[in-house]
């Protein structure tokens, strides 16, 4: 069957897709670019927080979802995407921890009261409220975005940090088990990690990924089952707690998924880059600097991009529109992602412009 024409606000979605496969592929001989502007005056703001703040009424989240979108131009490879987001970690809230959003500042985490025994036969409850939700967004979002928009996963995050937080006063409690506990603490990280694997396999099933593809919150489409892997926990951990605790998962993750890109959150992760680099069925990093440090675009992240080109990965980084050409004139073009946002539709005419004048 062929893919739905996202044709409401992305009138060349059928040949966007086929950028996205090729990009995976590793036979796109430019760079794949997302930009995203106003259509008019205004700024660029998508409400990624809109199925918390309008819960538990997911038409209200998808009905603001569809005015802020009518307001924005996707250019080029960019495209409308509807995110389930209940927050980093969203099984934890699953599996019986407590979910707290904070509209104000938007932003939702999570806090559990487990014991390491308790979490051993820990088991998904069909019934548990925030689970529901998400079936039921997820199923809303999915009719409701046929020939509009794509519809991503929500971010169940990794177990490791989902058992940190089931198991409160996050990274403590689980940083002493690894040290005082670790035989048990590796049962329950398994245990966890297949629940983490059924959550996914039931989301694809209601989002009739087989017609729809793959999207996830970064953004990018594939037509092959695919998902973004990442661990919080990796800025506490030693290298050796790193291999015993969390690359095992990881490893199998890679191996499970057709594409996988690895959310490669600032430099605290730096020190576990080789050992991520050197797994074979890791396709992509993706490098997000953090707050406080130099934006995407800065040249102090060129070594970081050409080691992670030379070791033949993709590559998607976030970089302001007027950096964009200069930060593509010092890396590989192919297989590289680019994602920024403009200020106006000028500033967006001219990147394109620009760029289309460079590759195409």
């Amino acid at each position: 069957m062929d893919y739905e024409v996202v044709n409401m606000y992305k009138d060349d979605w059928p040949k966007v897709k086929e950028v996205f496969e090729a990009w995976w592929n590793r036979e796109l001989d430019r760079p794949l670019i997302q930009i995203f502007s106003p259509r008019n005056v205004g700024t660029v703001s998508i409400d990624s927080w809109a199925f918390l703040r309008y819960h538990p009424d997911p038409d209200k989240a998808l009905d603001r979802l569809f005015e802020q979108f009518s307001t924005i131009l996707f250019e080029k490879e960019a495209y409308p995407n509807v995110w389930v987001n209940l927050g980093p970690g969203s099984l934890s809230a699953y599996l019986g921890g407590e979910l707290k959003f904070d509209g104000n500042v938007n932003t939702a985490w999570f806090q559990g009261f487990f014991s390491l025994d308790e979490l051993k036969n820990i088991e998904l409850n069909p019934a548990n409220e925030w689970w529901k939700y998400t079936i039921i967004c997820t199923e809303v979002a999915t009719r409701r975005c046929k020939g509009k928009a794509a519809v991503s996963f929500t971010d169940i995050l990794d177990a490791v940090t989902v058992v940190g937080q089931l198991r409160g006063n996050y990274p403590t409690n689980l940083l002493k088990d690894m040290f005082t506990n670790g035989y048990e603490l590796k049962k329950v990280l398994e245990r966890v990690h297949d629940i983490w694997l059924r959550c996914y396999d039931e989301l694809c099933d209601v989002m009739n990924v087989s017609e729809n593809g793959y999207s996830t919150w970064a953004g990018l489409w594939s037509k092959r089952k695919h998902f973004v892997l990442q661990c919080d926990t990796i800025v506490y951990l030693s290298p050796k707690l790193f291999d015993e605790f969390s690359y095992p998962f990881i490893v199998e993750e890679c191996e499970h998924f057709d594409r996988t890109i690895w959310h490669l959150d600032g430099p605290l992760e730096l020190h576990h880059l080789d050992k991520l680099l050197n797994i074979p069925e890791l396709d992509a990093i993706q490098w997000i600097p953090g707050e406080g440090n130099p934006d995407g675009g800065d040249d102090c992240w060129l070594p970081l991009y050409r080691k992670i080109q030379d070791k033949e990965k993709l590559l998607q980084i976030y970089v302001p529109p007027e950096k964009v050409m200069h930060i593509l004139g010092k890396v590989s073009p192919r297989g590289v992602a680019i994602n920024t946002v403009c200020k106006s539709y000028e500033e967006a005419k001219r990147l394109r412009d620009e760029f289309e004048s460079r590759y195409e």
